[in-house]
């Protein structure tokens, strides 16, 4: 407050042109910042013996408003400059908000994306997994029959071999047989086989 005193503009007196008045009263030194103080003619007060005079002329006090202006000034500027950065600000918070909202987006999208590739290549690798498990099981199959029929082909060229080597044992029964009944019969006779060795 004592500061406020001390800045206190000048006051300046001018007095009316008539010296039979005395002059007004000073008024209040009541100071409000910000607002700027100008000239204003103050009517004289009305006596009941004078005639009235236009006293349209007289000033009254003024103060200075240089330390106001510089107030105000400053004021202004350091209002208008945070203004400014209020709206930076708000517009920076605002870009952010959106920038955010955008790569939310973004992120969520590509999210969207990889599992919808995940879902097509799961779903893809499924399909191929039961088509090569069906054509295991076809190839099983095929193998089972071939398998079958390599043991049938074994079974019936065992058989055939079986039959072959019997009818070799019985054919050799047979020309022993045969071999020993001429010997026999030569040896009764007391000739020589016909066929054979001796024959000739």
């Amino acid at each position: 407050m004592a500061a406020e005193e001390s800045k206190k503009p000048e006051e300046e007196v001018v007095q009316p042109e008539s010296s039979t008045e005395p002059p007004p009263p000073p008024p209040p030194a009541a100071v409000v910042e910000e607002e700027e103080k100008a000239i204003v003619p103050v009517d004289p007060p009305l006596t009941e013996d004078k005639p009235v005079v236009d006293d349209s002329k007289a000033l009254a006090i003024v103060e200075k408003p240089e330390p106001v202006e510089d107030k105000s000034a400053e004021g202004s500027v350091h209002r208008d400059a945070v203004l400014a950065r209020v709206a930076t600000e708000k517009k920076d918070a605002l870009i952010k908000a959106w920038e955010e909202s955008e790569k939310s987006k973004a992120e969520n999208k590509a999210q969207q994306k990889i599992s919808a590739i995940g879902a097509w290549e799961n779903s893809k690798k499924a399909d191929l997994e039961a088509e090569l498990k069906k054509i295991e099981e076809n190839l099983e199959k095929k193998k089972a029959k071939y398998i079958e029929k390599m043991k049938n082909k074994i079974a019936l060229l065992h058989k055939t071999a079986e039959e072959k080597r019997a009818m070799t044992e019985a054919k050799r029964g047979e020309d022993l047989l045969k071999a020993e009944e001429v010997a026999a019969k030569c040896r009764a006779t007391g000739t020589t086989p016909k066929k054979g060795w001796f024959s000739g």
